[in-house]
Parts: structure tokens; sequence; C-alpha cells
């Protein structure tokens, strides 16, 4: 059974260790979702179509511990550590914060481009040498 588990995609590994935390059979869960039976332990990849049944049948699971294992599996427990604007802030407030925060961003960005341009000068300074 390790073996077969080893076969098939992480992503498919991650659900079928959701199914089993949910304490479901896979038949209940291919019923479920309207997932084709054995689409799961297939050594294929895994579709779109598939995808859109599982997160459309289970909502508050987590797109990005199904893709890449990190996180919360369910949304839910997911902690916001910094939510971008406060409840009390007015939508005009709301998008000054984000244009500031896209100004700084782009400032640093700028920067950077600054400095691979002088380390491009330098190099070829080097080259023609």
């Amino acid at each position: 059974m390790s073996q077969e588990i080893q076969n098939i995609s992480p992503i498919k590994q991650r659900i079928l260790q959701f199914i089993a935390e949910l304490g479901r059979s896979k038949r209940e869960f291919y019923s479920l979702t309207g997932i084709s039976r054995g689409t799961l332990e297939s050594k294929t990849g895994i579709t779109e179509d598939t995808l859109t049944k599982l997160f459309t049948a289970f909502p508050d699971l987590s797109p990005i511990w199904v893709f890449t294992g990190k996180g919360e599996k369910l949304q839910s427990q997911q902690n916001e550590t910094s939510p971008l604007f406060t409840v009390n802030e007015n939508i005009e407030d709301k998008l000054l914060n984000i244009i500031a925060q896209k100004d700084s961003e782009i400032k640093a960005l700028a920067e950077e481009i600054g400095k691979l341009k002088q380390e491009i000068i330098q190099l070829k300074e080097l080259l023609l040498k």
C-alpha cells in the first residue's frame, strides 16, 4: 500500500490524507464530490475538473495546503496575522492604504533594479579588460 501511495502525486496523497481524516470511505468521498471512482489512486495527473469538484464539495479546504502541503488544511484554521485594513476604515482609506503599500513595493523594486544595473555595468567592464 505505501508503495502504491508513493507512485501517485503529492496533491493526490494530500487529498487521500484529507479523506482519511474526515473518517469517510473513498466510495463516500467519490459519491459526495462527483469525482470518478479510482481517480485519486491512478498514477495520472489530477485535472482541473477534479480539483473544481473537490473545492466545490469542501469550500473550506485550503488550496494552498492541497497544492503545497504548507499551512493549515482548512481555511477556517488559518490566522490572518496582518489584515490589510481595519473594519472601521472607509473605502477611500482602504484604497489609499493599498496604494501606499504598492508605492513602497515599487520603490524597493526600483532600488533593486538600480543596484542590478550597476552590477551589470561593473561586470561588463571586467569582461572588457
